[in-house]
Protein backbone atom coordinates (compact mmCIF):
# COMPACT_ATOMS: atom_id res chain seq x y z
CA UNK A 1 0.00 0.00 0.00
CA UNK A 2 0.82 3.54 -0.49
CA UNK A 3 0.65 5.37 2.90
CA UNK A 4 -0.26 9.21 2.57
CA UNK A 5 -0.94 11.93 5.23
CA UNK A 6 -2.56 14.89 3.37
CA UNK A 7 -3.72 18.19 4.14
CA UNK A 8 -3.62 18.52 8.21
CA UNK A 9 -1.90 15.97 8.14
CA UNK A 10 -4.84 13.25 8.24
CA UNK A 11 -3.86 9.50 7.04
CA UNK A 12 -4.84 8.30 3.82
CA UNK A 13 -4.03 5.08 1.45
CA UNK A 14 -3.00 6.53 -2.49
CA UNK A 15 -4.16 4.17 -5.30
CA UNK A 16 -4.74 5.05 -8.79
CA UNK A 17 -4.66 9.03 -8.43
CA UNK A 18 -7.30 8.76 -5.78
CA UNK A 19 -7.04 9.33 -1.97
CA UNK A 20 -8.64 7.61 0.58
CA UNK A 21 -9.42 8.90 4.11
CA UNK A 22 -8.39 6.60 6.66
CA UNK A 23 -8.58 8.74 10.06
CA UNK A 24 -12.07 7.18 10.92
CA UNK A 25 -9.97 3.61 11.71
CA UNK A 26 -7.65 6.08 13.81
CA UNK A 27 -9.72 7.96 16.08
CA UNK A 28 -9.07 10.27 18.89
CA UNK A 29 -5.91 11.62 17.17
CA UNK A 30 -4.90 15.46 16.81
CA UNK A 31 -3.88 15.24 13.61
CA UNK A 32 -2.63 18.60 12.96
CA UNK A 33 -0.64 18.84 16.05
CA UNK A 34 0.40 15.47 16.87
CA UNK A 35 1.37 13.90 13.66
CA UNK A 36 3.96 11.93 14.91
CA UNK A 37 0.98 9.58 17.01
CA UNK A 38 -0.60 9.48 13.78
CA UNK A 39 2.06 7.74 12.18
CA UNK A 40 3.19 5.63 14.89
CA UNK A 41 -0.13 4.58 15.50
CA UNK A 42 -0.73 3.66 11.70
CA UNK A 43 2.60 2.07 11.61
CA UNK A 44 2.13 -0.07 14.64
CA UNK A 45 -1.38 -1.09 14.53
CA UNK A 46 -0.96 -1.41 10.20
CA UNK A 47 -1.46 -5.33 10.52
CA UNK A 48 -4.57 -5.02 12.37
CA UNK A 49 -6.12 -2.52 10.52
CA UNK A 50 -4.83 -3.74 6.70
CA UNK A 51 -8.24 -5.47 6.20
CA UNK A 52 -10.68 -2.59 7.47
CA UNK A 53 -7.95 -0.48 5.14
CA UNK A 54 -8.59 -2.60 1.68
CA UNK A 55 -12.43 -2.70 2.48
CA UNK A 56 -12.31 0.83 2.91
CA UNK A 57 -10.69 1.56 -0.59
CA UNK A 58 -13.37 -0.94 -2.42
CA UNK A 59 -16.16 0.83 -0.35
CA UNK A 60 -15.41 4.62 -0.92
CA UNK A 61 -14.55 6.81 -4.04
CA UNK A 62 -11.50 8.64 -2.79
CA UNK A 63 -10.38 11.74 -3.44
CA UNK A 64 -8.64 12.93 -6.44
CA UNK A 65 -5.30 13.45 -5.58
CA UNK A 66 -5.42 16.83 -7.22
CA UNK A 67 -7.24 18.25 -5.31
CA UNK A 68 -5.35 17.39 -1.68
CA UNK A 69 -2.09 18.60 -0.38
CA UNK A 70 0.62 15.92 0.16
CA UNK A 71 2.41 16.47 3.09
CA UNK A 72 5.60 14.11 4.32
CA UNK A 73 4.20 10.87 5.22
CA UNK A 74 6.77 10.88 8.44
CA UNK A 75 6.69 14.46 9.56
CA UNK A 76 7.93 13.92 13.19
CA UNK A 77 10.51 11.15 13.71
CA UNK A 78 12.02 10.48 16.76
CA UNK A 79 15.19 10.47 14.67
CA UNK A 80 16.00 10.90 11.29
CA UNK A 81 19.29 9.27 10.92
CA UNK A 82 21.68 9.82 7.81
CA UNK A 83 23.47 7.34 6.74
CA UNK A 84 27.25 8.47 5.73
CA UNK A 85 29.42 8.17 2.74
CA UNK A 86 27.67 4.86 2.13
CA UNK A 87 27.93 4.54 -1.94
CA UNK A 88 30.76 3.15 -3.81
CA UNK A 89 31.38 5.95 -5.84
CA UNK A 90 35.10 5.82 -6.55
CA UNK A 91 36.30 5.49 -2.61
CA UNK A 92 37.05 2.26 -1.01
CA UNK A 93 33.92 0.31 1.04
CA UNK A 94 32.66 2.84 4.02
CA UNK A 95 32.25 1.38 7.26
CA UNK A 96 28.40 2.32 8.50
CA UNK A 97 27.95 5.91 10.40
CA UNK A 98 25.82 8.17 10.53
CA UNK A 99 25.00 11.45 11.30
CA UNK A 100 21.62 12.66 12.81
CA UNK A 101 20.42 15.45 11.05
CA UNK A 102 17.32 17.95 12.55
CA UNK A 103 13.98 16.06 11.83
CA UNK A 104 12.79 19.66 12.00
CA UNK A 105 14.33 19.90 8.22
CA UNK A 106 11.61 17.50 7.01
CA UNK A 107 8.87 19.12 4.56
CA UNK A 108 6.64 17.41 1.78
CA UNK A 109 5.89 17.36 -1.88
CA UNK A 110 5.63 20.57 -3.73
CA UNK A 111 7.38 22.20 -0.21
CA UNK A 112 10.21 25.06 -0.88
CA UNK A 113 13.85 24.25 0.45
CA UNK A 114 15.01 28.07 1.74
CA UNK A 115 18.66 28.28 1.26
CA UNK A 116 20.17 30.11 4.14
CA UNK A 117 21.85 33.34 3.83
CA UNK A 118 25.30 32.08 5.14
CA UNK A 119 28.71 32.21 2.85
CA UNK A 120 28.27 28.46 1.51
CA UNK A 121 30.66 27.20 -1.07
CA UNK A 122 27.03 25.64 -2.82
CA UNK A 123 23.92 23.67 -1.59
CA UNK A 124 23.16 20.52 -3.30
CA UNK A 125 20.62 18.16 -3.01
CA UNK A 126 21.66 14.32 -2.57
CA UNK A 127 18.57 11.47 -3.46
CA UNK A 128 18.18 8.70 -1.51
CA UNK A 129 16.09 5.79 -0.67
CA UNK A 130 14.85 6.40 3.04
CA UNK A 131 13.88 3.02 5.22
CA UNK A 132 10.75 3.82 7.90
CA UNK A 133 11.07 1.96 10.67
CA UNK A 134 8.32 -0.90 11.97
CA UNK A 135 9.38 -1.73 15.39
CA UNK A 136 11.15 -0.55 18.10
CA UNK A 137 14.35 -2.33 17.30
CA UNK A 138 17.59 -2.49 19.52
CA UNK A 139 20.55 -4.37 19.34
CA UNK A 140 18.94 -5.86 15.88
CA UNK A 141 20.83 -8.55 14.43
CA UNK A 142 21.34 -8.12 10.57
CA UNK A 143 20.03 -10.87 10.19
CA UNK A 144 16.65 -10.15 11.35
CA UNK A 145 16.81 -6.57 10.48
CA UNK A 146 14.74 -6.60 7.41
CA UNK A 147 11.46 -7.82 9.91
CA UNK A 148 11.74 -4.29 11.37
CA UNK A 149 11.28 -1.97 7.96
CA UNK A 150 7.60 -0.88 7.37
CA UNK A 151 8.86 0.56 4.65
CA UNK A 152 10.37 2.87 2.36
CA UNK A 153 9.92 6.30 0.70
CA UNK A 154 12.17 9.86 -1.28
CA UNK A 155 14.43 11.80 0.71
CA UNK A 156 16.36 14.63 -0.13
CA UNK A 157 19.66 15.41 1.88
CA UNK A 158 20.01 19.10 1.12
CA UNK A 159 23.66 20.34 2.54
CA UNK A 160 25.37 23.74 2.36
CA UNK A 161 28.68 22.91 1.40
CA UNK A 162 31.89 24.71 3.57
CA UNK A 163 30.27 25.81 6.47
CA UNK A 164 30.88 23.56 9.24
CA UNK A 165 32.85 20.64 9.82
CA UNK A 166 30.11 18.96 11.33
CA UNK A 167 27.55 17.18 9.30
CA UNK A 168 24.67 18.41 11.73
CA UNK A 169 25.60 22.22 11.25
CA UNK A 170 25.76 22.16 7.08
CA UNK A 171 22.67 19.85 6.91
CA UNK A 172 20.18 20.64 9.15
CA UNK A 173 18.81 24.13 8.52
CA UNK A 174 15.54 24.62 8.07
CA UNK A 175 13.73 22.71 4.83
CA UNK A 176 17.44 20.85 4.11
CA UNK A 177 14.78 17.63 4.63
CA UNK A 178 12.60 16.89 1.69
CA UNK A 179 10.20 13.72 2.38
CA UNK A 180 7.73 11.78 0.05
CA UNK A 181 5.56 11.38 -1.39
CA UNK A 182 4.11 8.79 0.72
CA UNK A 183 5.23 5.51 2.31
CA UNK A 184 5.44 1.70 0.45
CA UNK A 185 5.17 -0.59 2.66
CA UNK A 186 7.55 -3.43 2.65
CA UNK A 187 5.43 -5.92 1.23
CA UNK A 188 5.37 -3.63 -2.16
CA UNK A 189 9.44 -3.61 -2.62
CA UNK A 190 11.13 -7.24 -3.28
CA UNK A 191 14.69 -5.89 -3.29
CA UNK A 192 15.28 -2.77 -1.78
CA UNK A 193 18.79 -2.98 -3.09
CA UNK A 194 18.37 -2.72 -7.42
CA UNK A 195 16.17 0.12 -7.17
CA UNK A 196 17.18 3.04 -9.89
CA UNK A 197 17.32 6.39 -8.51
CA UNK A 198 17.27 9.34 -10.15
CA UNK A 199 16.94 13.23 -9.81
CA UNK A 200 16.65 16.26 -12.02
CA UNK A 201 17.11 19.66 -11.64
CA UNK A 202 14.41 21.71 -13.70
CA UNK A 203 14.54 19.47 -17.02
CA UNK A 204 18.46 18.62 -16.66
CA UNK A 205 19.10 15.04 -15.13
CA UNK A 206 21.60 15.30 -12.66
CA UNK A 207 21.79 11.51 -11.09
CA UNK A 208 20.90 7.96 -12.48
CA UNK A 209 22.43 5.15 -10.11
CA UNK A 210 20.80 2.07 -8.78
CA UNK A 211 20.83 1.44 -4.78
CA UNK A 212 22.69 -2.08 -6.23
CA UNK A 213 25.39 0.39 -5.54
CA UNK A 214 25.06 0.93 -1.63
CA UNK A 215 28.22 -0.21 0.05
CA UNK A 216 26.64 -1.29 3.78
CA UNK A 217 22.72 -3.06 3.06
CA UNK A 218 19.67 -1.97 5.24
CA UNK A 219 20.22 -4.96 7.23
CA UNK A 220 23.32 -3.68 8.52
CA UNK A 221 22.39 -0.13 8.78
CA UNK A 222 19.88 -1.16 11.09
CA UNK A 223 22.47 -3.58 13.20
CA UNK A 224 24.64 -1.17 13.37
CA UNK A 225 21.99 1.87 14.49
CA UNK A 226 20.45 -0.22 16.73
CA UNK A 227 23.13 -1.27 19.11
CA UNK A 228 24.40 2.12 19.56
CA UNK A 229 20.07 3.77 20.56
CA UNK A 230 17.08 1.87 20.03
CA UNK A 231 15.02 2.39 17.04
CA UNK A 232 11.19 3.68 17.41
CA UNK A 233 8.04 2.97 14.66
CA UNK A 234 8.19 6.00 12.05
CA UNK A 235 12.26 6.78 12.61
CA UNK A 236 13.63 7.41 8.89
CA UNK A 237 16.62 6.40 7.60
CA UNK A 238 17.97 7.71 4.03
CA UNK A 239 20.36 4.86 2.87
CA UNK A 240 23.09 7.51 0.89
CA UNK A 241 23.64 8.64 -2.18
CA UNK A 242 25.66 7.90 -5.47
CA UNK A 243 27.72 11.58 -5.22
CA UNK A 244 28.71 11.03 -8.89
CA UNK A 245 26.66 13.92 -11.10
CA UNK A 246 25.83 16.19 -7.66
CA UNK A 247 25.34 19.98 -8.74
CA UNK A 248 24.07 22.86 -7.54
CA UNK A 249 20.37 23.75 -6.18
CA UNK A 250 19.68 27.38 -6.68
CA UNK A 251 17.11 29.95 -6.52
CA UNK A 252 13.73 29.62 -8.95
CA UNK A 253 14.79 25.87 -9.45
CA UNK A 254 12.63 22.14 -9.35
CA UNK A 255 14.23 19.88 -7.95
CA UNK A 256 13.19 16.22 -8.77
CA UNK A 257 13.52 12.66 -7.16
CA UNK A 258 12.29 9.59 -8.39
CA UNK A 259 12.99 6.17 -6.88
CA UNK A 260 11.81 2.92 -8.97
CA UNK A 261 8.58 1.36 -7.16
CA UNK A 262 8.89 4.05 -4.40
CA UNK A 263 7.72 7.23 -5.88
CA UNK A 264 8.50 10.76 -7.02
CA UNK A 265 8.20 14.03 -5.32
CA UNK A 266 9.36 17.83 -6.48
CA UNK A 267 10.14 20.36 -4.19
CA UNK A 268 11.01 24.45 -4.78
CA UNK A 269 14.33 25.88 -4.73
CA UNK A 270 14.15 29.82 -2.99
CA UNK A 271 17.19 32.16 -2.11
CA UNK A 272 16.69 35.22 -1.28
CA UNK A 273 20.09 36.21 -2.32
CA UNK A 274 19.54 34.93 -5.51
CA UNK A 275 23.40 33.39 -5.47
CA UNK A 276 24.25 31.45 -8.63
CA UNK A 277 27.14 28.51 -9.70
CA UNK A 278 27.99 27.20 -12.64
CA UNK A 279 25.87 24.31 -13.16
CA UNK A 280 27.45 20.62 -14.53
CA UNK A 281 27.48 18.76 -18.33
CA UNK A 282 24.22 16.80 -18.98
CA UNK A 283 24.20 13.65 -17.52
CA UNK A 284 25.25 10.95 -19.63
CA UNK A 285 22.69 8.35 -20.60
CA UNK A 286 22.68 4.99 -18.51
CA UNK A 287 22.57 4.40 -15.30
CA UNK A 288 25.37 3.50 -12.69
CA UNK A 289 25.63 0.06 -11.94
Amino acid sequence: MNIVLFDDFKPGILKNDRVFDISSLLPGIDYAHHPRDTVQQLITRYDELAPRITALTTQSAGIPLASVRLRQPSPDPQQLLCAAKNYRDGHETPRVDFFLKAHQTIIGPDDVIQLPPIEAKVFNAEPELAVIIKKPAHNVSAADAMDYVFGYTCFLDVSARKVSPTYYIHKSFWTFGPLGPHIVTADEIPDPHNLRIRLWVDTDLRQDFSTSLMANHIEKLIEVASSVCPLQPGDVIPTGTHHIGLGPIQDGETVTIEIERVGRMSVKVRDPRKRTWEKPPPHKSGMAT
